[in-house]
């Protein structure tokens, strides 16, 4: 249950108060799992909750889905208590020969029994409001499924604002549990419209589809989706919706070939370290995606040590890890964004068995520093990989993704050569020493170097008792880094332990 819980940020906000921690518990030992789909799981947590506290369920879940839609609908989190008293008065009618006033009471009563009850509200800012916004817009949801005999026109003046985005991605997720049909038939819809940037309606009904089950999603529907995104990542918009195209498209299934290679000619390179001599390699086109990466795992290359070295084989035995870390992260883990918590020594892995699966004529490997640059810079020293910077074409901090993002989805942030991503998004494991004084074959791992670095998770230096530092060298800034980072020529360096959220690596290749 926790392992689930870790990797779905729709779980994990449930459990902030020991309430909802109870329902979550009781949830998945009554099923042993925790639904896949958000809309579903949301239902059996909201009547589990509910279920167990109220006899008449029916009338507090109505009670709740009105006050829902009536916040929603006015674009607010919070409601009067006069106000709540009027939606409750909508689920528990008057009695007949009763007073107003003893009306009245008996309302209040009521919800002063619901309120602390539920679980789902609390009072803040001298208004009632839900404790989630996800919980209010989908109750909101919930309400407008259960109102209307025209689904499509229920949600109709929704699509274009932004504050009902998640409303109509679970209003379409709760439909589509009973009427997966008409929900496919309204996403296929919107996506057969015409659309202009920033292209909100072709996201919106494209992401919808994430909230519907896999079993429930029709292949037309996916397919058209799939179409729009992949036409989405080819225009010029701002950076946090290119994110939002790319990884709803690697959710859904990306078709685009992200494995392939660049041909980088050999030759000399003037690189900020002088002249280098290049002998011609292949890059890929892209940092290994989580995708990619899943093939070495589901391989069961973790427990198999033939493709890691001696010393990786001490890292593998002394962490114990069968994945990268924030592997089960879903802010990490969509499918087409590159594979990050990766050490050194699995990069390395990965490199070794991908020469042995493919079995092509080509040796897999990390490129050297010299290698990474020419690549990066080409003949003519390009100061980044695109030429002069410019905003908006690559994943630096400038772009406030905050996050890896899709490789591939900067169009004009590529080299001339055709590699992406070679500016932001992640740094990149080369196989030289920071200090230039040795080869990868001096790479060690070092049981008192990894105590420290585990003690203090970060170190300036990992020189211990006068050893030699062992540093790989880093290339291409990352999403956490400016722009100053993700110059062709900037150096950077960590222990090869080291496994961070934004740190990744992309293979080169020659012939055998």
């Amino acid at each position: 249950m926790i392992g689930e819980i870790k990797a779905r940020d729709d779980i994990a906000e449930l459990i902030e108060n020991p309430l909802m921690l109870t329902a979550t518990c009781i949830l998945y030992n009554d099923g042993k799992k925790l639904p896949d789909q958000r809309a579903e799981l949301y239902k059996k947590f909201i009547n589990n909750l509910l279920h167990r506290r109220f006899k008449d369920v029916e009338k507090v879940h109505n009670f709740l889905m009105t006050m829902a839609f009536h916040i929603h609908n006015k674009k607010t989190r919070g409601r009067d208590r006069v106000d709540v008293i009027k939606d409750m008065a909508q689920v528990y009618p008057r009695h007949e020969g009763e007073s107003s006033t003893a009306y009245h009471q008996r309302l209040e009563k009521r919800f002063d029994d619901i309120e602390p009850r539920c679980g789902l509200l609390k009072i803040e800012g001298g208004q009632y409001n839900f404790r989630h916004l996800s919980f209010q817009a989908f109750l909101a949801a919930t309400y407008l499924v259960k109102k209307s005999t025209d689904y499509g026109k229920a949600i109709e003046h929704f699509w274009q604002e932004e504050w009902f985005h998640e409303l109509v991605h679970l209003y379409l997720g709760y439909l589509s549990i009973e009427n997966s049909g008409w929900a496919n038939k309204i996403i296929k819809e919107a996506l057969s419209e015409e659309d202009e940037k920033p292209y909100y309606w072709w996201r919106l009904a494209a992401g919808a589809l994430l909230n519907i089950h896999p079993d429930n999603r029709h292949p037309g529907s996916v397919e058209l989706a799939i179409k729009k995104m992949q036409a989405v990542i080819q225009k010029t918009i701002k950076p946090r919706m290119l994110v939002d195209a790319g990884e709803t498209l690697g959710r859904l299934g990306d078709p685009r070939n992200l494995e392939k290679f660049v041909l980088i000619k050999g030759g000399d390179y003037p690189l900020e370290m002088g002249m280098v001599a290049v002998k011609s390699f292949e890059m890929a086109a892209y940092p290994v995606t989580n995708k990619w990466f899943a093939s070495f795992v589901d391989a069961g290359n973790y427990k198999n040590t033939e493709y890691w070295t001696q010393e990786g084989q001490k890292w593998l035995s002394h962490t114990g890890a069968r994945y990268p870390a924030y592997w089960h992260s879903r802010k990490w883990n969509c499918p087409n964004s590159p594979v990050v918590g990766v050490s050194w020594w699995e990069a390395d892995a990965f490199c070794r068995w991908l020469t042995c699966e493919r079995n092509d004529g080509f040796v897999y490997r990390l490129p050297s520093e010299g290698e990474w640059e020419a690549a990066a810079a080409g003949f003519n020293q390009r100061k980044y990989p695109f030429g002069k910077w410019r905003d908006g074409v690559c994943n630096t901090d400038e772009a406030k993704i905050e996050k890896t993002s899709p490789v591939g989805i900067f169009k004009n942030g590529k080299t001339p050569e055709g590699l992406f991503d070679m500016a932001g998004n992640v740094w990149e494991w080369t196989t030289t020493n920071y200090d230039r004084d040795s080869d990868v074959e001096d790479f060690v791992f070092d049981k008192e170097v990894m105590s420290l670095y585990e003690k203090e998770k970060y170190m300036e230096s990992w020189e211990v008792a006068g050893k030699k530092k062992i540093r790989p060298s880093l290339r291409g800034g990352s999403w956490f880094d400016d722009r100053d980072g993700a110059r062709c020529a900037l150096r950077n360096w960590l222990n090869p332990n080291y496994r961070s959220i934004n740190i990744g690596f992309r293979c080169a290749r020659t012939v055998k």
